[in-house]
């Protein structure tokens, strides 16, 4: 079955994005958003497909192709702001509706995140094309990118660093109503046992879930979330297994990223 909506966790790979801080890497928490949004679709039976689910790099081309021919009719592409500023920035093709982006809007700052606006932008010498190639390049897809608030404003940065996953839920809000689906909130004590597994998303298979009602000391999930928000720990079966050792392989790419994070 077609998605309905494909989630593109904006940068990765080689390219970390703009909006870095501190507490997070851009490329890092987009695909955290985007992975706990795609779970989510899931538990609502909504089908939905990712640009990319690790840690990998996505030339523009690739990346609006993937988005083109994956058969869904919505795009929501996520992102993490800089240059100085504060609030979320919503950002829509000419060609499309604001209804969208603005329920995006009032579902984030009912979260907390101010919006600072709502806007379409053309390419200077040409009118008629949009300026961003995930608005201007992905065809008939209606593509709303979502810029979560300001990583250089300190405010927006320990929001998202702290409440990330309740902003991506406002925006599975926001998609319910405009897309008219049955939406339902998170369950806050799942099942213990569960499904899950490897494959690829686009395949059906749901990737591993975070779950949720775990047993496991807050100080331990947030050292985990911490590893993952910096682009250290990538494998999401891992988030889930706090007593679990690292095998030494996994334990040097640590080292290494982290190596290469300071050479930097």
């Amino acid at each position: 079955m077609a998605p309905i909506v494909i989630i593109d966790a904006g940068h990765g790979g080689v390219d970390p994005g703009g909006g870095n801080s501190a507490q997070f890497t851009e490329k890092a928490m987009t695909l955290n958003i985007s992975l706990y949004q795609y779970r989510r679709f899931q538990e609502l039976q909504i089908p939905a497909a990712l640009t990319r689910s690790s840690d990998v790099t996505l030339q523009s081309e690739d990346r609006t192709a993937v988005v083109r021919n994956s058969g869904a009719r919505y795009c929501i592409s996520n992102h993490i702001n800089s240059g100085g500023g504060r609030g979320t920035e919503v950002i829509y093709s000419i060609y499309s509706s604001a209804a969208f982006p603005r329920l995006i809007a009032e579902e984030l700052e009912a979260e907390g995140v101010p919006n600072r606006r709502i806007f379409t932008r053309t390419l200077p010498n040409n009118p008629k094309q949009d300026y961003y190639y995930m608005n201007r390049e992905t065809g008939s897809v209606e593509t709303v990118i979502i810029e979560y608030g300001f990583a250089d404003n300190p405010v927006d940065a320990d929001k998202i660093a702290k409440d990330w996953q309740s902003l991506a839920e406002a925006v599975i809000r926001a998609f319910c109503e405009y897309a008219n689906l049955t939406y339902r909130p998170p369950q806050t004590n799942p099942p213990a046992a569960g499904g899950g597994g490897n494959a690829n998303p686009g395949s059906g298979n749901g990737i591993p879930s975070t779950g949720g009602g775990s047993d496991v000391p807050d100080w331990k999930q947030e050292a985990i979330d911490w590893l993952f928000e910096q682009g250290l720990l990538t494998n999401e079966d891992w988030r889930n297994k706090a007593d679990t050792p690292l095998p030494l392989w996994a334990e040097a790419v640590i080292l290494k990223r982290l190596y290469e994070k300071l050479k930097s």
